[in-house]
């Protein structure tokens, strides 16, 4: 005897699926709508913080480098002054001078392709009364985009090559150099006095420290006001009577100028390269 036996499946699995989906609080619902909106949005926040920090990035390795080509500018200047040197010698020497200016630590270092040596001027132009100084390089990306792995940038700076204004070499004339508040001339670019090593020492070494002279050194006006030197790494110059917080401070690096001596009016010889 064969029996045939029928159940009504289709209808038994909707009141099964009916049954779950009341019991299912609506919370669970509002959660798994929120995981998915997070799993789409993080990958766009993620990028978006990423080329904001390389925006920053960009900014404070073109500020390290311009105020480098600043300084290797005004050097240059003074050179050219006095000798006449082709294209090729015044990139290489400016180069030098720009790899001076950028420390082993600084930010050209880690985010240029190749380094701070990666920079190169040989685009500069040394032609005529000014200096065109044309720095090329690659700010490294931080992942491959297109199969390349840095963008290119350029940076310029134009200065003239003489700033005492008026002067000929064949005038038979001696020339020095100056600083704006300084009270001596110096007849040698490369004097000590003009270029000061800077050291970094301990605040608290300071009482026992004397320079060049014999003489103790006292606060900066300048960067070291309002601050105490207690536990803090400060710096200073062999002929200096003063310490500073910053390495880069305006009372270190000094602006020179090349002048003529009946320009030197009542300042003195230096005690140092002043004596002929």
């Amino acid at each position: 005897m064969l029996y045939q036996i029928s159940l009504p499946v289709k209808n038994y699995l909707k009141k099964i699926l009916y049954q779950v989906q009341k019991e299912v609080s609506p919370h669970m619902h509002m959660g798994a709508s929120y995981m998915v909106e997070c799993a789409v949005a993080l990958p766009f926040f993620t990028g978006f913080m990423a080329a904001l920090l390389f925006f920053f990035q960009v900014l404070y390795v073109q500020q390290e480098i311009g105020n480098a080509l600043l300084q290797t500018g005004r050097e240059l200047s003074v050179i050219a002054c006095q000798e006449e040197y082709d294209s090729r010698a015044m990139a290489l020497l400016g180069k030098a001078m720009l790899l001076k200016h950028l420390e082993r630590d600084s930010a050209s270092s880690s985010f240029l392709l190749g380094g701070r040596h990666g920079i190169i001027l040989t685009r500069s132009d040394f032609s005529g009364n000014y200096i065109d100084l044309r720095a090329d390089y690659r700010i490294r990306l931080p992942f491959s985009l297109f199969g390349e792995k840095g963008i290119s940038a350029t940076q310029r700076l134009k200065c003239r090559k003489w700033t005492g204004g008026g002067y000929e070499k064949d005038s038979g004339e001696s020339v020095v150099y100056i600083t704006p508040s300084g009270s001596v001339y110096h007849r040698k670019r490369d004097c000590a006095y003009l270029n000061p090593s800077v050291e970094a020492v301990n605040g608290d070494a300071l009482s026992s420290l004397r320079n060049a002279g014999g003489g103790k050194y006292y606060p900066c006006l300048m960067c070291m006001k309002g601050k105490m030197k207690h536990n803090m790494v400060v710096y200073l110059t062999q002929y200096g009577d003063r310490y500073h917080c910053k390495r880069d401070c305006g009372k270190i690096r000094r602006t020179v100028y090349c002048i003529r001596l009946s320009e030197a009016q009542d300042r003195s010889a230096c005690s140092k390269c002043g004596r002929e």
